[in-house]
């Protein structure tokens, strides 16, 4: 195992809820002992109502933007870094691309970003970019809405069926529980018709975990219900495993993981089953 300290990528743009997620980052990355990122994604100029420009119809330069997401992030690491020492990076291109291209140079274990960032629509769909790293990036991504408060000691729940992505998703939540030496709740859904109790059987394997989780059996539909399990529990974060449909597996954020992701008042860590 490398000595070298693992890393936290966390992409940031003028939105409250990236603003919650480099927050949400900063005291992850302190309790889980890694290394944090910051990155700003520098997109093709734009109209200038992003940076609060009087003139909504002018167009701002890729230097005046990159200058914005320098402040933006230095502004970030004053006000909620702690004076611990946090990377920063600005990078031209599209916000999903440039993240994830970061998280990849850093062989990082996780990616952080607002559920949604400029441009979302509403509370209708989850983010674009969120979307598009959780399906497409090239480690777990954590989803974190607007109203989330940092992680605390509060549990972490593992939604688990019997697919490997279910599989991932536990190993990621053990070692992510053991870090923060808090609870582990797995979560497994039967439908409300369905006539066979959901206490007789485990859908996946907790053995060998390094540490011993509690069994949480729900009814109903799948992400109302760990939803609503996760409340019960106040827990501090959800980790669901996802899989896409046939050939687009690799490239689509699965119903239930989305939905989930969607509708937690908690940080949704997505991980994918390895490819």
């Amino acid at each position: 195992m490398s000595s070298s300290p693992a890393s936290i990528v966390c992409g940031v743009d003028h939105s409250p809820a990236a603003r919650t997620a480099g927050e949400v980052a900063i005291g992850l990355s302190g309790r889980l002992g890694a290394r944090l990122i910051l990155v700003y994604a520098v997109p093709l100029p734009r109209a200038s109502r992003e940076l609060s420009v009087a003139e909504p119809a002018s167009f701002v330069t890729v230097d005046q933007l990159r200058e914005a997401g320098v402040t933006l992030l230095d502004e970030i690491v004053s006000e909620l870094g702690g004076g611990r020492e946090i990377a920063r990076e600005v990078r031209i291109g599209g916000a999903a691309e440039v993240i994830g291209a970061t998280a990849e140079d850093a062989q990082a274990e996780l990616v952080v970003v607002g559920s949604r960032g400029l441009g979302s629509v509403g509370s209708l769909l989850l983010g674009s970019v969120s979307r598009a790293l959780a399906a497409r990036g090239p480690c777990p991504t954590l989803i974190v809405p607007e109203s989330a408060s940092p992680v605390g000691d509060g549990p972490v729940i593992c939604a688990v069926d019997d697919s490997d992505g279910a599989r991932a998703a536990l190993r990621k939540a053990a070692d992510v529980s053991e870090r923060l030496d808090s609870q582990l709740l797995l979560v497994t859904v039967k439908a409300v018709d369905d006539p066979t109790s959901a206490a007789d059987e485990h859908p996946i394997d907790d053995a060998g975990l390094g540490t011993r989780p509690e069994w949480v059996y729900m009814r109903g539909e799948p992400a109302g219900a760990i939803v609503e399990a996760a409340e019960a529990r106040s827990a501090d974060m959800i980790v669901i495993g996802s899989r896409g449909r046939g050939a687009l597996a690799a490239s689509v954020l699965g119903s239930v993981s989305s939905s989930v992701a969607l509708r937690s008042g908690c940080p949704v860590m997505v991980v994918r089953a390895a490819r």
